[in-house]
């Protein structure tokens, strides 16, 4: 079970400052700073989800923030980690459902609808390779990409099943794409309300993406050009 903010709170005003020492204490703060930064890319967005933010919101101070996390960046990264874990929990069973169906329609329907349904991993997704990933160790980003990898690999091995002709190289390919695609058309979608105001005029008719179409389009045609190749 995640932990909110308002837990450590709930441990007493008297631990605020107390280092943690129990293996108990610990989580219970690590997952206040989790939890925060949740809520914060929820509200705010990466760009101002800072380390200075998230301390807040968790009742910490920034040096404690740094005892279980090296940065902002390290934090992040964790919480893209729990998403995709999600996203890819439900991709998964909804494509066991599709076993042998061999039908490129439905599985960019479940694709684009498990996605939409996640707006914190599309936010997290669209900064992951240009910002989260160039600011961290060495040892933290490897451990973050072995654990994504293997994250994403269950459902590319199940999308080989239910769709017979595609490799498991084509898969894997296909996965790479699709997370391409949302790290690029979230932040498209996401007009400035100037860029709004412009939208009404006539001559900007028809320039305003639909994300759900965009995903879908991109999805369906990539997965019938692998399978046709």
């Amino acid at each position: 079970m995640k932990t909110t903010a308002k837990a450590l709170q709930a441990v007493g005003a008297s631990s605020k400052w107390r280092r943690a020492r129990r293996p108990e204490q610990k989580q219970v703060r690590k997952e206040a700073i989790l939890s925060a930064a949740r809520d914060l890319v929820d509200t705010e967005g990466v760009e101002r989800t800072t380390l200075s933010a998230i301390a807040r919101r968790a009742n910490l101070s920034k040096a404690n923030c740094y005892r279980y996390f090296e940065n902002r960046e390290a934090i992040l990264l964790q919480v893209v980690l729990e998403e995709t874990s999600e996203w890819t929990g439900a991709i998964v069973d909804g494509l066991a459902r599709l076993t042998g169906n061999g039908n490129v329609e439905v599985v960019s329907e479940l694709l684009v609808r498990e996605t939409l349904e996640r707006p914190r991993l599309c936010e997290l997704v669209s900064s992951m390779w240009t910002v989260l990933e160039q600011n961290v160790s060495e040892k933290v980003l490897a451990d973050f990409k072995l654990e994504f990898r293997k994250t994403a690999s269950q459902w590319t091995t199940i999308l080989t099943e239910v769709l017979p002709s595609l490799s498991e190289d084509q898969a894997k390919q296909f996965s790479r794409f699709f997370l391409l695609f949302i790290a690029s058309a979230w932040p498209a979608s996401k007009l400035s309300p100037v860029m709004e105001k412009l939208m009404v005029r006539e001559e900007f008719a028809g320039m305003k993406m639909d994300l759900e179409t965009t995903l879908y389009t991109h999805s369906l045609t990539l997965l019938k050009g692998l399978l046709t190749s």
